[in-house]
């Protein structure tokens, strides 16, 4: 379990974070950068899931994160622990979709992707995850991977704002050199901007999927009359072609495609505001 005032403490070499986090949380509260529910609940009696996970109960502890989310705490971390309370309990699917979903925050977290390979371990089909590049688009991808969908939106954010600053600096001092710099920062927005808008694509339109069902079949169609394909298991990851209410066309590492019911399955992005309530 990932306690927040310990993730602070590794980063920052303090003894004990926890006097100084809860001066930031004031000065946030303050400033209006965080919301008062989130404090609220970080604060409120009975949320202590740090300690449930540690006395072993595990089932207690997903109840008491899962709350946590529902309740607007939104962050990495979170699922991290999430996703190792399943791991403990058992769970090999759910596991998968919570560490998949904080990798949308912490993308670049070691000890999250290493977690999520024990859970992959666990499950019973030998498929590679829908998503997996090739050793040249890896490559080549790696800095757009390294970073979550809203530190592109910074990155490209802060990009288009140096940019217009340099520009305005060389209209003002005819400073020719700073062309060439203001050029760069501008690719660097566009850059991120646009994978910024990929990513939110991707994740709304066609986000990855995780058998959370023991078992589950997949079909020619979208009903149980339609012809079986395969026998998926719990913590396989396809790619979802086309959403329903009842069922979800998915994609396999494999190319193989069919149709599984959407209740048997879990979507990896960030919560929604229709699922907080």
């Amino acid at each position: 379990m990932r306690p927040l005032w310990a993730l602070l403490g590794q980063r920052l070499g303090w003894a004990d974070p926890r006097p100084r986090l809860r001066r930031i949380t004031s000065m946030l509260l303050l400033l209006g950068l965080l919301s008062p529910g989130a404090a609220r609940a970080q604060a409120a009696p009975g949320f202590d899931c740090e300690a449930l996970y540690e006395s072993g109960d595990y089932t207690a502890a997903i109840q008491c994160l899962q709350t946590l989310e529902s309740q607007g705490n939104h962050n990495g971390h979170l699922l991290y622990n999430l996703g190792n309370a399943w791991l403990r309990e058992g769970n090999t699917g759910q596991a998968v979709l919570a560490y998949r979903r904080a990798l949308l925050f912490l993308p670049r977290d070691g000890d999250l992707r290493a977690n999520l390979k024990t859970a992959r371990e666990r499950a019973r089909d030998d498929l590679e995850p829908a998503d997996v590049r090739g050793p040249l688009a890896r490559t080549l991808l790696a800095p757009y991977d390294s970073l979550s969908s809203s530190e592109l939106l910074l990155l490209g954010a802060a990009a288009w704002a140096l940019c217009f600053l340099l520009l305005t600096i060389r209209r003002l001092r005819q400073a020719e050199g700073l062309g060439a710099v203001a050029a760069g920062l501008a690719l660097i927005a566009v850059l991120g901007l646009a994978g910024h808008f990929v990513r939110s694509y991707q994740q709304e339109a066609r986000p990855i999927v995780v058998v959370l069902a023991e078992e589950v079949t997949l079909r020619s169609g979208r009903d149980l009359r339609s012809v079986e394909l395969a026998r998926l298991h719990a913590g396989a990851e396809l790619k979802a072609l086309e959403q329903g209410s009842d069922w979800i066309q998915v994609l396999l590492s494999s190319g193989q495609r069919g149709w599984l019911p959407a209740s048997e399955l879990g979507l990896v992005r960030p919560i929604t505001q229709a699922e907080q309530r």
